[in-house]
């Protein structure tokens, strides 16, 4: 369900929800993990939900620092639910800049965006970007 308006997709604002999962994902260190956040600070996003998946695009509005590792996917985050398959978050980064964040049922069955919880998760961070310890 994407608003278009005369066929141009609208991007609008981050919503409270969608900044939870952001935040949820971001809670982990990485390895230039301050870029990113300045990105999404800057961002705006076109949602998209279909049957098992919800994708957020984004469009940065002005000028930002690109993310200087060439990793597609630098973090994950796997949010365990009660009575559901697991919900798996991807970060996309394209060209140094934040893509899309692609959130998922482990089992392809239907999302709700309303409830997923983010109350018990794990992390995987790619290996080019894991802070050296």
């Amino acid at each position: 369900m994407m608003m278009k308006v005369g066929g141009i997709e609208m991007y609008r604002n981050i919503n409270e929800k969608e900044q939870k999962w952001i935040n949820s994902l971001m809670n982990v260190e990485f390895q230039g993990r301050d870029i990113l956040l300045k990105q999404f600070s800057k961002a705006k996003i076109i949602y998209d939900q279909e049957y098992a998946f919800i994708s957020l695009k984004f469009k940065i509005e002005g000028e930002v620092e690109p993310y200087p590792y060439s990793v597609r996917v630098p973090v994950e985050m796997i949010a365990f639910q009660n009575s559901t398959a697991p919900i798996v978050f991807l970060l996309h980064v394209v060209n140094g800049v934040i893509d899309e964040l692609e959130i998922i049922t482990a089992d392809s069955t239907q999302i709700d965006a309303d409830s997923i919880q983010l109350e018990k998760v794990e992390y995987e961070v790619n290996q080019e970007v894991v802070m050296k310890k």
